[in-house]
């Protein structure tokens, strides 16, 4: 129980860290999103995902992450600083033994993205 408490704690602050630093100058434009309006950016990413890129939106939904219910801004950042990429210490929030283990090596080179299942 007292893990569960802690992870979730480290969720919340990163999630929080997250919300507050600076945005980086790459636009969500650029990173290969098409332009939303402002009221499409308050939909969860799953709900048009579900349908837009339905193979990649049931990786994750049958995956450990989808099963814990692990949302799209918690890897991706929100629309306005989306990464394509998650950054290894998003990942380390979560995932500190197997980032340590990775020694910088970055998870979805071995493992195929969203699965997470023994790869390459």
């Amino acid at each position: 129980m007292k893990r569960i408490i802690l992870t979730m704690f480290f969720v919340c602050l990163v999630a929080a860290l997250t919300a507050c630093a600076p945005r980086s100058a790459e636009s969500p434009r650029t990173s290969g999103h098409p332009p939303l309006s402002e009221q499409e950016m308050l939909i969860a990413c799953q709900d048009c995902h579900a349908q837009a890129t339905s193979q990649v939106y049931q990786q994750w939904y049958q995956s450990g992450h989808g099963i814990a219910t692990v949302k799209c801004y918690q890897c991706h950042g929100t629309f306005e600083g989306l990464r394509p990429e998650p950054s290894l210490d998003a990942c380390a929030v979560c995932h500190t033994r197997q980032w340590e283990h990775a020694g910088g090596k970055i998870c979805w080179r071995c493992h195929p993205a969203h699965t997470f299942e023994a790869g390459n």
